[in-house]
């Protein structure tokens, strides 16, 4: 009863059996007296399932301190957000960086305020104690514009009526201007329909001399038909619904309420429309790619491959109608605008370019401004000569150019 009073709760049990077995052997040698002493100290006898379990808690509790350890670390190394020592250097980075430029950065970085300034160590639960004339944390920042939708009062609606969706430069316009009245308006009375164009075409056919069983003949007539449907006949119904192309293309638009005619403010409407997507002679549409070629052996009645300097002129006397004295007066610059003032011949590929810049061109002095009716009143000149004889120089006669080379010559290839 003794033993028990004196001796731990929980050790009692290991140490009785111990003894019990010790107790039978008394010539045991010192050493294993003092074994027996070890073991007295060692603690209870647990089964091998608790001893895993044990282990197992032991290497988590393990773990954890470690990984405690390295989040203890990372705190350490990251800057706190409340820290006034990381926020002034960081104020004072972005100060240097603004101090350099001249666009008023300062301002923005006041109103824009990334991080605190002067909190010191306050906490987040501090913070949203305050009121928000004192908070000086994170603000969201919403850039707006103004941005002027149409309204009754503002009457943008009515303005957009009358707006149309292509228009013609200036130049483009005198062109269509004169292809409508010198070619096509005959009676003068500003309106065209199907007839007028019937009376262009056998004029064209009648100077080539093509007959009406030739192919030529067919293929103008096609031609013909595909100027009727643009020009003559209703827009699509894409654009026939607007207004302002329901004024100026619709039947009542030429005052007689007759169907198949066509104002001047009508035709070049129709012209804006048709070369407001056309870039190149390319993208032209196939009957006005066949124009051209109509066009060229028109005006090449023999054959030759070529325009000459006489066939133009006849060109201009017989079909467009103009005087003799008129020709004499602009045969010799409407060929040297055509053939770069006599360098190139004006094959088919050299009128191909002339007829793109007719169709095309918005600035004056292009030598498309002399494929069908030649301007009434004199071009201005050009502000500087352009030289073309690079053009047709041979390879090997061609100089090279170099900037610190002295050479004769005036001009050089761009």
């Amino acid at each position: 009863m003794e033993v028990k009073k004196h001796e731990k709760a929980g050790s009692l049990s290991p140490v009785k059996q111990a003894l019990k077995r010790d107790s039978g052997d008394e010539a045991r040698t010192t050493r294993t007296s003092s074994k027996g002493e070890k073991e007295l100290r060692l603690p209870p006898e647990k089964s091998p399932s608790e001893d895993a379990a044990l282990r197992r808690e032991r290497r988590l509790s393990r773990a954890s301190e470690s990984s405690k350890e390295n989040l203890d670390r990372q705190d350490s190394k990251t800057p706190s957000l409340s820290s006034p020592k990381v926020s002034r250097k960081y104020f004072t980075n972005w100060r240097q960086a603004c101090d350099k430029t001249k666009d008023k950065t300062k301002e923005l970085l006041k109103r824009w305020r990334t991080l605190p300034e002067s909190e010191g160590a306050e906490s987040p639960m501090q913070e949203s104690g305050h009121s928000e004339e004192e908070h000086r944390g994170w603000s969201v920042h919403v850039w707006t514009t103004w941005v002027n939708r149409c309204s009754e009062d503002l009457e943008c609606l009515d303005l957009e009526d009358e707006q149309p969706l292509a228009q013609l430069s200036s130049m483009q316009t005198d062109k269509m201007t004169l292809f409508f009245t010198e070619l096509l308006d005959h009676d003068r009375d500003d309106v065209i329909c199907d007839t007028d164009f019937d009376q262009f075409f056998e004029r064209l056919a009648h100077f080539a001399d093509w007959s009406p069983n030739s192919s030529e003949f067919h293929i103008l007539l096609e031609v013909k038909q595909e100027f009727i449907e643009h020009f003559i006949n209703p827009l699509p119904t894409k654009y026939a619904e607007l207004p302002y192309y329901r004024r100026v293309c619709g039947p009542e638009a030429s005052g007689i309420n007759i169907p198949g005619r066509t104002t001047l403010e009508g035709w070049l409407a129709r012209w804006a429309l048709h070369l407001s997507s056309m870039k190149r002679f390319t993208d032209l549409p196939l009957y006005l790619q066949y124009l051209c070629k109509i066009l060229f052996h028109v005006v090449d009645r023999t054959g030759s491959g070529a325009i000459t300097k006489p066939a133009l002129a006849e060109f201009y006397r017989s079909v467009i109608g103009l005087k003799a004295t008129r020709v004499e007066e602009i045969i010799d610059t409407a060929y040297d605008r055509m053939t770069s003032n006599g360098y190139l011949i004006l094959d088919y590929g050299t009128y191909v370019h002339c007829f793109t810049n007719w169709l095309m061109g918005k600035n004056p002095n292009g030598p498309g401004q002399w494929v069908l009716v030649p301007p009434k009143v004199a071009l201005p000149q050009p502000p500087f000569p352009v030289d073309y004889s690079a053009l047709n120089t041979e390879p090997a006669k061609l100089e090279p150019y170099a900037p610190d080379k002295k050479t004769n010559r005036h001009s050089v290839i761009v």
